[in-house]
């Protein structure tokens, strides 16, 4: 091959080879992002209870985009049986949280202890607010199951004298 052949092949190669690799950076750099959002995700709803909707939806995703990451799947599958155990223990819940957390932290790179997932913040007005909020609504719907008809009474207006 001459000079002027080989920097014909060059110039029609180098383009190719770099528009391929910005191709394969760019999937490499979404799927990565999808795994950091459904990680970030779990992690900022990971103490709520009851489980928050955007946790269900969160945990719905893994099998999609952890696909290749097979001990997140396998966290994924044991959490996902244990919600299924009547009744449930408390503590064994939590620690199949942390395994799922972590083995996720571990695929995407994230250098997590199981005590730093574990560690939350919820301030104290906002579990005092939902106990209020729970409270509040198993007593309404107390009154309105064992209530038949409501009966409303008009007040009488006081006159001034």
């Amino acid at each position: 091959m001459s000079y002027a052949q080989a920097t014909l092949v060059g110039l029609f190669l180098g383009p190719v080879f770099a528009v391929l690799i910005t191709l394969w950076h760019q999937d490499r750099k979404q799927k990565r992002d999808a795994k950091e959002r459904l990680f970030v995700t779990l992690m900022a709803h990971r103490k709520t209870a009851p489980i928050s909707l955007e946790w269900a939806q969160a945990l719905n995703l893994i099998d999609v985009i952890y696909a290749r990451h097979p001990k997140v799947i396998q966290a994924w599958h044991d959490l996902y049986d244990y919600f299924h155990v009547k009744p449930m223990d408390p503590k064994q819940l939590e620690h199949k949280r942390i395994t799922l957390l972590s083995a996720m932290a571990m695929a995407i790179g994230f250098p997590l202890e199981q005590v730093d997932i574990d560690r939350c913040y919820i301030p104290q007005a906002h579990s005092d607010e939902a106990q209020r909020n729970y409270e509040l609504a198993v007593e309404l719907l107390r009154v309105l199951k064992g209530t038949e008809r409501l009966s409303v009474v008009p007040r009488q207006e006081k006159k001034d004298q």
